[in-house]
C-alpha cells in the first residue's frame, strides 16, 4: 500500500520533494534519489514537477487501490506519485476553467511509456 504520510516525514526513506533538501547539489540530489530508488519509492517531486526512476521491475503502484487513494487530494498531501499530478492538473481542470499540459520527458528507458 502506498504511504499516506506526509512529504518528507521519515529521512531514511530520503526527501519526497528535493526543494526540502539541505544540500540541493548534483550529489545531494542523486544522493536522495538513490535512497528513495532502494526502498522503491520511483516517484520524487521537485516543487510541483515530478521525477520518475526506473525500477526495470513490475511494482504494484498502478493498481486501482492507488487510483483511489488519490482521487480529491492535493498535489503534496500524499507520497509523490503520477496518479497525484493527473489529480491535480484534473482538478485544475475543473475548478479553474483552464487548460492543462503534462510534459513527460527522458532518455530511452527511462519509464516514460510505464509513467504515461
Amino acid at each position: 500500500m502506498v504511504s499516506d504520510e506526509p512529504i518528507g516525514s521519515r529521512a531514511s526513506d530520503g526527501v519526497a520533494d528535493l526543494t526540502l533538501i539541505s544540500n540541493i547539489d548534483e550529489g545531494g540530489i542523486n544522493e536522495n534519489l538513490r535512497v528513495r530508488y532502494e526502498n522503491q519509492s520511483i516517484y520524487t517531486y521537485a516543487g510541483s514537477i515530478l521525477i520518475a526512476v526506473n525500477p526495470y521491475e513490475e511494482l504494484e503502484i498502478y493498481e486501482a487501490e492507488y487510483q483511489a487513494l488519490y482521487c480529491g487530494q492535493r498535489l503534496g498531501d500524499l507520497a509523490p506519485h503520477v496518479f497525484a499530478i493527473a489529480e491535480s492538473a484534473y482538478r485544475k481542470l475543473c475548478t479553474d476553467d483552464a487548460d492543462q499540459a503534462i510534459v513527460i520527458s527522458g532518455e530511452s528507458g527511462a519509464g516514460k511509456t510505464e509513467s504515461t
